[in-house]
């Protein structure tokens, strides 16, 4: 059965599609609480930080913080339980065949950085955002995603020197700083005096941990704060690009093309559908 988060009122902005084995749900930024144990094997990816409390095959439940752009890992058959205030845009990607982790120590991990996942899950958002793509597209870019996890569940090496410094306290620092600043220029160089730190060594550090630069990610919260904002205000697309920092309505299109596979006017205009479908053929 597809696993998904209990989201009210957010409802009409999942997207949902079938291809091959997967069954795939993408869930909005917002406030969650969840309680499932799944028959199937599936696989999260976090496109934002977010907080909470979660438990895995216990009763002990523990505060998390997520990284962007972290793959995640649920075995068949464990208990999870999850809540956030806050939520955050996330990717879920369910094995409905149980026919990709075969013959492996099973164990369920998160904030995992991986770049191939990464570019694999911002291109599965992409096709359910808008940009019309095969099913078999988006079944071999999922196919990609537990690829990674088959690599996770065998890997014995530790994290670079460099990502261990980005603590998760660290990382909301980052997201604090730039989202109080949202609508104004801003360098890396300033973030990185935030935390007193050398450029270069925040910009390999922040790298280490997120997979990716700085500035990419600033891109990316500038997108999610507009998205918040095409969603919930009557701005015209003008207002919104220089309110979340794009320099003109023309930058802020070229960045939801780009990272999302569609454009902000689109995407406001599919705002009242329940879900998105894949289309059949390439446009």
């Amino acid at each position: 059965m597809p696993l998904s988060r209990n989201v009210g009122d957010f409802d009409h902005l999942i997207r949902t599609t079938k291809a091959g084995p997967f069954y795939i749900t993408l869930l909005p930024r917002c406030s969650y609480e969840v309680s499932y144990r799944p028959n199937q094997s599936a696989v999260g990816f976090a496109f934002e930080s977010q907080s909470g409390v979660h438990a895995f095959a216990s009763d002990r439940v523990t505060p998390f913080r997520t990284k962007p752009n972290s793959l995640a890992f649920v075995p068949r058959e464990c208990e999870v339980f999850s809540s956030s205030k806050n939520g955050g845009e996330y990717l879920l990607v369910v094995d409905e065949a149980n026919s990709q982790i075969e013959n492996q120590v099973l164990r369920h991990f998160n904030n995992v950085i991986d770049p191939a996942a990464i570019a694999a899950a911002q291109r599965i958002r992409s096709a359910l955002l808008g940009s019309a793509r095969e099913a078999l597209w988006v079944e071999e870019n999922a196919g990609v995603l537990f690829e990674r996890i088959r690599k996770e569940l065998n890997a014995s090496s530790k994290e670079a020197r460099e990502a261990r410094w980005m603590t998760p306290a660290r990382l909301k620092l980052i997201d604090e700083f730039i989202d109080s600043r949202i609508s104004q220029e801003l360098r890396v160089a300033e973030i990185a005096v935030a935390l007193g730190l050398s450029e270069g060594f925040f910009i390999r550090a922040f790298k280490a941990a997120t997979g990716k630069s700085p500035h990419s990610y600033l891109i990316d919260r500038r997108l999610a704060h507009a998205r918040v904002l095409l969603r919930t205000s009557a701005h015209d697309l003008c207002d919104v690009a220089l309110t979340v920092g794009f320099s003109s309505h023309a930058h802020m299109t070229a960045a939801f093309t780009h990272r999302l596979g569609v454009t902000p006017g689109r995407l406001r205009a599919a705002m009242g559908c329940r879900s998105d479908s894949i289309a059949t053929r390439r446009k």
